[in-house]
């Protein structure tokens, strides 16, 4: 797992898709519950931190959006890369996991903070919010 995770901290991680891709379906596509990860960036897009924000059950994690954007100030982000998984290995976003990103999405704009995207992993895949015309 650290060996994929070099390459990110490297270089800007938005860059590429395929590696931040590829680490993040290592790192959540076959967990047994619902985790909730945030990729802090810095003004260059450059990986501050990445963090467990939430740890939910087998179908649902809960977004908090006070207490993600609070540890974006303490580290100095200015972007955010949110991802979640989906145990079920299907990775459509569900009602819920819109409604939540358009809720954090709008409390960090008001802090200037840019929700560059929000990644749903999963074993069947990965779906991109951004490009999916969801953010």
């Amino acid at each position: 797992m650290h060996a994929l995770r070099i390459p990110l901290i490297d270089r800007p991680i938005v860059s590429s898709s395929e590696t931040l891709r590829a680490y993040l379906h290592g790192r959540l596509a076959h967990q047994g519950h619902e985790c909730l990860h945030v990729l802090y960036l810095d003004a260059r897009n450059h990986l501050l931190r990445d963090e467990t924000a939430a740890t939910g059950s087998v179908s649902e994690v809960t977004m908090h959006p006070r207490t993600i954007l609070h540890r974006a100030l303490d580290v100095g982000a200015t972007a955010l890369i949110v991802v979640h998984n989906h145990p079920s290995g299907d990775p459509e976003p569900s009602a819920d996991d819109r409604h939540a990103t358009h809720r954090l999405a709008a409390a960090a704009s008001s802090l200037d903070i840019r929700i560059h995207d929000h990644l749903i992993v999963a074993r069947r895949g990965t779906i991109s919010f951004r490009a999916a015309g969801l953010l």
